[in-house]
């Protein structure tokens, strides 16, 4: 599935110098990359782009909000986000891939798509463990994950894989 929105962006008839471009994100581009955990996708992405002759420096500021599920209780978590991330694109025949912040065009290229890059910078401006602030939690969740019973953890945790302890053997 392709996302509604273009976000093409065709540099080529661009005067050198300093440039501005405003995009709205929605689901739909989670959902072109397969992605279906996000619901209710919208951010504002504007991209700062700085063009000279061999280069383009885009800085790309991203916020809006992202509807997820819980790690904890697996209800509905609306989450803020807000981050930067810069992109430096180089225009030459050969490449150098040492560099995660630095892509390589051929000189004869007119357009770049940045939606690739706009769906990383929000996953990455994403918290890694996604829960609701202490206390807003499903209390039902809450309860049933408090009462399983110790006993059936604590065994769990104290099962070694015969692996392991064939593997402690050669220990010290």
């Amino acid at each position: 599935m392709k996302p509604k929105h273009s976000y093409e962006l065709k540099f080529v008839s661009l005067a050198l110098g300093k440039h501005e471009f405003t995009h709205k994100v929605d689901s739909s581009l989670f959902e072109a990359q397969g992605v279906s955990d996000f619901d209710n996708v919208d951010c504002t992405v504007i991209v700062h782009l700085e063009k000279q002759e061999r280069l383009l420096n885009l800085d790309f500021e991203i916020d809006g909000h992202v509807k997820t599920l819980c790690d904890r209780c697996g209800e509905d978590l609306q989450i803020e986000l807000s981050t930067e991330s810069n992109l430096v694109v180089r225009f030459a025949e050969e490449s150098d891939f040492t560099d995660d912040e630095v892509i390589f065009l051929n000189e004869n290229e007119s357009s770049l798509d940045l939606g690739q890059f706009m769906y990383e910078y929000i996953m990455v401006g994403l918290p890694t463990r996604r829960v609701h602030d202490e206390g807003k939690c499903d209390p039902e969740v809450l309860r049933y994950l408090e009462e399983a019973p110790e006993e059936e953890i604590k065994e769990e945790d104290n099962e070694l894989d015969p692996r392991w302890e064939a593997l402690k053997k050669f220990k010290n």
